[in-house]
């Protein structure tokens, strides 16, 4: 019967896992049942002897001392096969599957024994020794409780519990509530040693997995080294390195032989031998190891040869069997490179790629810290625009624009002091924080800026000049948070700008009333057109030779509700950062054109056009749409645009010129001479007429005048085939003057007032000739043009 359960556990067995895994399993089992079956035969050997004493006066005691005495040489058979198989140097799965087979073999005799034995005493006891009885029989129970493997443990309850019942049946005073509670023990142990020998199987079989996998971890973690750039690193108890591979010495740059001492200073260098602030990584790596802690991905520094590099180190502490801490391991990699563009794109992410100043992130941050401080120690926010900038990226190319700003970014740091900021915003605009509540010192600083940055710059063996215009609040005074810092900066650079450019000017509160004024004008402005607000006045234009009229200047009126007439000068500039400049142009081109049509064919009419107007790609279209729709030949319109126009110009503005100029319609430069005029102008653009503004005409005759500079022009325009208008003629020596030179054309009060649409019609109606050129009076400022 034993066998036959044994050959069924092993069929089982066998046939649940693989064979080198039940072979294992034997071997583990076998070195445990050898321990326990010691202890447990020591035990039944102290059993039997106390037995002995207790029943050597009994009847039958040769038979009982003859069976004690066989059990006795079981169990010390038990103990000598145990003792050889743990002393076996090194025995094998086979090797055990025989040892378990042949111990099944004693351990079955040995319940067999117990169960005669116990028969024996018990039918021969007296009472007092019924108790003692008993409590061996329960031991006896219990015994293969603690066995394993399950073949052993069987082997030896199932005889013994046979023998159990047997000998309570068999006693001379049986009680029966005895024998039911026995039989229910007995049960109750059959269920532990079926249970507990399934669990330690189940742990023996995990723990050979765990030690397989940590094999085949090992070997993987070989080959990963080897083929990878990372490397490991393991430590014992007292954090000394073992084991260095050849991977970790190649990225020390030192001899594996050197790399020995305690983790991290043996590892990391003189990195790791200075002591570091609490919350340096070196001081991290300390702590975690100090507290047997795992890290990952922690980046420490290392130095290597005199070089500074960055090694990420991951660690986790090993424990032994007895849970005590047996020392590190980890994995390491040089992430120097990773590192260092990280610090490049942090870099970036807080610093202009051109000029390397902070950008606006880092301002805005910096700015923000200041302010929260100037109640304290004071600071100024210098909010700087380059002047004629646009026209360097035009002439140069914007090789040159970049060098300039570039050049200019250094300039600026030369002006500074360590604890001032200077950051470019974006496109020529600049900021710099100015730590000091002192006012001539911000000014000087200011001061010294606008006179490094307008100093000439030398590029490819050129001269390049740019101007400078700053505006500078104060914090707390103009604002105590960097939105309203900002606000006030602006307003000080606008009002810089509109002093003449190249200066620099301190917040005024009555800068805001300026803006106030201008929001108010933009609201006004956006009901002027659906109002019918807007008047068209007329400049005659007149033919200095003959002394008639030929055309008309188109001069742009707004009758605002509250302040009365306003002229372009005051509305214009609003109209074109608004975006209402383009409607308006429209509607002043319409307007003309319909007016015009009730004059004579002969007068010509001009017109200003907005550099704003050319954005839009249906420009050309509106103006034939409008010269057809009033049935207008468009040889009598003159478009004018100023030096600015052309500063701005791009392809679609060059197209939309030449095309209007095909179809008839001329061009003229306004205000030639006041911007920045270049020759290579007049050659691209398809100018039909130069203007020469008022500032050159108001001194002729005086003993310092500009008739060397106006005569030039009259000349350059000969030559290239223009016809010149002279502006702002107001006497009749300068009427003179300019008929000597050569001037086709004239227009001023000295001619005309802006007329009205009626009272012009009625005057080129009657086509008179204009013969007095006395002075006139100073005109009114509402109707200059």
């Amino acid at each position: 019967m034993l066998r036959s359960w044994a050959a069924l556990r092993n069929l089982i067995f066998y046939l649940k896992m693989p064979e080198g895994l039940a072979e294992r399993l034997y071997f583990e089992q076998a070195r445990d049942f050898s321990r326990i079956i010691i202890a447990i035969s020591l035990l039944g050997l102290s059993t039997i002897g106390l037995l002995f004493l207790e029943f050597r006066a009994n009847a039958q005691a040769l038979l009982h001392d003859a069976v004690m005495l066989t059990v006795a040489l079981c169990y010390c058979a038990l103990i000598g096969r145990a003792r050889r198989w743990l002393l076996h140097r090194a025995p094998t799965g086979a090797d055990a599957h025989l040892y378990i087979k042949n111990m099944i073999r004693l351990i079955a005799l040995l319940g067999v024994l117990w169960s005669v034995l116990l028969i024996l005493l018990l039918r021969h006891e007296n009472g007092d020794q019924v108790a003692l009885l008993y409590g061996i029989m329960v031991g006896c129970l219990a015994t293969p409780v603690m066995v394993s493997p399950l073949s052993c443990a069987i082997a030896y309850w199932l005889p013994i519990s046979v023998g159990i019942v047997l000998a309570l049946i068999l006693a001379r005073d049986l009680e029966v509530l005895t024998l039911l509670d026995l039989t229910s023990f007995i049960a109750l142990t059959g269920f532990c040693i079926l249970f507990l020998n399934q669990r330690l199987n189940e742990r023996v079989i995990g723990t050979i997995r765990l030690e397989e996998n940590a094999e085949l971890i090992k070997l993987l973690l070989r080959d990963f080294e080897e083929s990878s750039s990372d490397w490991l690193w393991e430590t014992n108890a007292e954090m000394k390195l073992q084991r260095v591979s050849p991977r970790l010495a190649e990225v020390a740059r030192s001899p594996a032989a050197t790399l020995s001492g305690r983790f991290p200073e043996a590892l990391l260098g003189e990195a790791a031998a200075c002591v570091g602030h609490p919350g340096s990584p070196i001081e991290r790596l300390r702590q975690v190891i100090e507290e047997r802690a795992p890290f990952r991905d922690l980046v420490v520094p290392v130095q290597i040869q005199g070089e500074e590099r960055y090694w990420s180190l991951t660690g986790k502490p090993i424990l032994d069997k007895s849970g005590r801490f047996a020392g590190y391991h980890g994995i390491g990699s040089d992430i120097t490179g990773q590192r260092r563009q990280q610090e490049q794109i942090a870099f970036l992410a807080r610093h202009d790629s051109l000029t390397k100043l902070p950008n606006r992130l880092m301002f805005d941050e910096v700015l923000h810290r200041a302010c929260e401080k100037s109640a304290e120690s004071g600071v100024a926010l210098l909010c700087l625009d380059l002047d004629q900038f646009k026209l360097i990226n035009d002439t140069h190319g914007h090789a040159t624009g970049d060098a300039v700003l570039v050049a200019v970014a250094e300039r600026l740091n030369g002006c500074l002091r360590e604890r001032d900021v200077a950051a470019r915003l974006g496109g020529d605009e600049f900021a710099i924080i100015v730590m000091s509540d002192d006012v001539a010192e911000i000014g000087a600083v200011a001061g010294r800026i606008v006179e490094r940055v307008s100093s000439p710059y030398q590029f490819e063996g050129q001269s390049v000049r740019i101007g400078a215009s700053i505006g500078i609040s104060r914090a707390p005074q103009d604002g105590d948070n960097a939105s309203a810092l900002l606000k006030t900066a602006d307003l000080a650079l606008y009002r810089a700008k509109a002093d003449g450019r190249g200066a620099w000017r301190f917040y005024d509160p009555e800068m805001d009333e300026i803006l106030q004024e201008r929001r108010a004008l933009r609201s006004a402005l956006a009901l002027a057109l659906p109002r019918h607000e807007f008047e068209l006045k007329y400049q005659p234009i007149v033919n200095l030779a003959d002394r008639h009229i030929l055309g008309a200047e188109v001069l742009l009126r707004w009758h605002h509700p509250e302040r009365g007439v306003l002229g372009p000068d005051q509305f214009i500039a609003i109209a074109e950062e608004s975006g209402f400049v383009g409607p308006i142009g429209e509607w002043v081109l319409q307007q003309a054109c319909l007016e015009a049509a009730r004059w004579p064919e002969h007068i010509s009419f001009a017109v200003n056009l907005s550099p704003r107007q050319f954005r839009d790609a249906g420009l050309v279209e509106n103006i034939l749409a409008a010269l057809r729709h009033a049935g207008v030949s468009p040889q009598r319109l003159e478009l004018e645009i100023t030096e600015t126009t052309m500063l701005e110009t791009s392809a679609l503005t060059m197209a939309a010129l030449w095309e209007l100029h095909g179809q008839g319609v001329r061009i003229a430069l306004d205000d030639f001479g006041t911007g920045y005029s270049s020759l290579s102008y007049l050659q691209r653009f398809p100018f039909d007429k130069i203007k020469i503004d008022r500032s050159f005409i108001r001194d002729l005759g005086d003993e310092k005048d500009d008739s060397s500079i106006v005569l030039a022009i009259i000349g350059l325009a000969e030559r290239m085939n223009m016809i010149v208008t002279a502006e702002g003629v107001e006497t009749g020596e300068q009427a003179m003057l300019l008929t000597s030179y050569g001037c086709a054309q004239a227009q001023g009060h000295l001619f005309h007032r802006a007329l009205s649409p009626e009272k012009f019609a009625e005057v080129v109606a009657a086509d008179l000739r204009i013969d007095d050129w006395s002075d006139c009076s100073s005109p009114d400022p509402a109707t200059l043009s």
